[in-house]
């Protein structure tokens, strides 16, 4: 409930979600915020558009370039009452890249994926960072924050308690900086 955000060095005040995603800021929580009814690219360009949105040919292009640039596995024609909770994430991730989003922001984005999964998410998110993304996890399991993440930021009952370089570290000294002691 304090501090300064910085985006390209300049600080920033964001007080909604369309401040976020004017800035290039998305977030893809843990309870997906999708109408099932809806096709993948209806639930995307939904959210771009004011009232009235008509999807066009073009619209199904942009999406199958974001797919396409990105490795993901997923039919922009399909309802989302027909995906698994794998697609229905990766739909999310590629909404908040079709809204322009360069810093990503996952709550606990593998806690109801397979081990198969979460290797392609993992796979997905290096490309993302390979091509500039900048991609915040915020998870409890540590053998993924090892694997994912360049740096970690440790908070404590909702403290902000050190950021340390993965490199640096190991699981011990998280859980020690986690847990106190």
């Amino acid at each position: 409930d304090s501090g300064s955000i910085l985006v390209d060095g300049k600080e920033v005040s964001i007080n909604s979600p369309e401040d976020a995603k004017r800035i290039g800021i998305g977030m893809v929580h843990q309870h997906f915020k999708l109408v099932d009814v809806f096709s993948a690219a209806d639930n995307i360009w939904m959210g771009k558009e004011k009232t009235g949105f008509v999807l066009k040919k073009d619209r199904y292009q942009q999406i199958n370039e974001m797919i396409t640039r990105f490795g993901f596995d997923i039919d922009p024609q399909k309802k989302v009452y027909n995906m698994s909770v794998s697609e229905k994430q990766t739909l999310e991730i590629v909404k908040v890249l079709c809204y322009g989003a360069k810093v990503i922001i996952l709550d606990e984005p593998t806690a109801v994926l397979t081990v198969q999964e979460i290797e392609k998410l993992f796979a997905v998110l290096r490309r993302m960072k390979e091509q500039g993304h900048s991609i915040i996890i915020i998870t409890h399991k540590l053998n993924e924050v090892m694997d994912i993440s360049d740096r970690v930021a440790i908070l404590r009952k909702g403290e902000y308690i050190t950021t340390v370089e993965t490199s640096q570290t190991n699981e011990q000294a998280l859980t020690e900086w986690m847990v106190g002691h």
